[in-house]
């Protein structure tokens, strides 16, 4: 893997999660979190177990190629999609909610990236090419201390926040976007030799991580949307990064290309489905 793009991811990634920090306010979060527990917890439980057991399970079962058991391994370790939360409130999603759990699971992250990524390795037979302790500090430098710093700059300069947040956040992902060619490129054969059935697996893993968080969502249209696109989206910088700093199986990298263009369709007639029902 090129250096450029082995420098890139990070620094692209830190900049989504330094702009996702920017739009967060600790004590709107906390409030959200004392005033509806229970939802919160099940909402983690949604997102942290459910969603890779769920993955686990359809890996196991169906039996995809390998890079793209891989890959999807890679995705279920990896959530809190820092494009989801401006997104999905647009969609209809409930701010402080989703505020609070993409909080949460920033804070969480540096534990369960790690352990998750380790649960598939065992049972996939895959390995890493770093140590937990290592993950663990990559996922503290890329999440926790840019997330953290947007935070402070929002607690104390919050008018400097909110005018640096859009152009911060505009940059990173164009960057990632532009970071994604070479990948492609360079992974172009193994995208294309993805079979049918692959896509298929790629297609249910997205629908069924979608139908956790709808399942398990409050009554709240605004939540239940929240949930589901929570549970749905990956975090892609974070999983592009993990995979290639970390693993020798360069070709998993493939399947987040074809993975985002089947998300962004599945997720889209989801949420087409959620507003023709809200609109009923």
């Amino acid at each position: 893997m090129p250096g450029v793009i082995r420098t890139g991811l990070p620094i692209a990634l830190m900049a989504l999660m330094f702009a996702q920090g920017l739009l967060l306010v600790p004590g709107e979060q906390l409030a959200f979190f004392k005033r509806r527990p229970w939802l919160m917890l099940r909402s983690l439980a949604a997102v942290l177990v459910l969603v890779p057991l769920a993955a686990l399970a359809i890996i196991l079962s169906l039996k995809p190629s390998p890079a793209v058991g891989v890959g999807l391994a890679i995705l279920a370790s990896s959530p809190a999609a820092p494009f989801q939360l401006m997104n999905i409130v647009k969609r209809g999603g409930n701010r402080p909610y989703l505020s609070a759990m993409h909080l949460s699971l920033a804070l969480l992250a540096l534990v369960t990236v790690p352990a998750t990524l380790d649960l598939f390795a065992t049972a996939l037979g895959f390995r890493a090419e770093i140590s937990l302790v290592t993950l663990s500090r990559m996922v503290g430098l890329l999440i926790l201390l840019p997330v953290g710093t947007g935070i402070l700059i929002r607690t104390y300069r919050p008018a400097i926040a909110g005018r640096i947040a859009p152009g911060a956040s505009r940059v990173a992902e164009l960057v990632l976007y532009v970071l994604l060619i070479p990948v492609l490129v360079m992974n172009s054969g193994a995208v294309l030799e993805i079979p049918p059935w692959s896509y298929f697996v790629m297609a249910m893993f997205i629908g069924v991580n979608l139908a956790i968080g709808h399942l398990l969502g409050p009554n709240d249209p605004g939540e239940r949307i929240s949930l589901a696109m929570e549970c749905g989206a990956r975090n892609i910088g974070l999983a592009l990064t993990t995979g290639a700093l970390n693993f020798s199986q360069e070709e998993a990298l493939a399947v987040f290309i074809p993975y985002i263009f089947l998300f962004v369709i599945i997720s889209t007639a989801y949420l087409t489905w959620r507003k023709k029902r809200m609109a009923a």
